[in-house]
């Protein structure tokens, strides 16, 4: 494995947080356009959930993508990104619609994308300021 990368905890992490990116990736899509939303996020409540999912999407990818050119080797981004991106959709019809598209559903997935947010390693972190 170490001529593939040699760093294999840094590949793990960013598999890890980039599964939680495409994850939060394919059920925020699912909630554009905002009028197409399901009736269990309809209102004020359910929009800003949907919002903030969105931003701390697009923070996690920043942060993921960032700690990647920083820590791997760019095949291996591209190969073990391509792979998780590949196979994260199957992995996300298991989980039920009625789950999914609630706010308990989109509460967790802000939780699961703070965690992975919070989780990359602390010099990124200074490296963003």
């Amino acid at each position: 494995m170490s001529g593939i990368e040699p760093n294999g905890v840094a590949l793990a992490v960013f598999a890890a947080a980039f599964a939680a990116c495409c994850f939060a990736f394919f059920t925020i899509a699912g909630m554009f356009p905002l009028s197409a939303r399901p009736r269990a996020l309809a209102g004020l409540p359910g929009m800003a959930l949907v919002v903030v999912n969105l931003v701390l999407l697009i923070l996690l990818l920043a942060e993921v993508l960032l700690y990647a050119g920083q820590t791997l080797r760019w095949t291996s981004i591209v190969i073990f990104g391509g792979l998780i991106f590949l196979f994260v959709p199957s992995i996300f019809t298991i989980i039920p619609n009625g789950w999914r598209d609630s706010r308990g559903g989109l509460a967790l997935l802000g939780a699961v994308q703070l965690a992975a947010i919070a989780l990359l390693p602390a010099p990124l972190h200074l490296s963003l300021s």
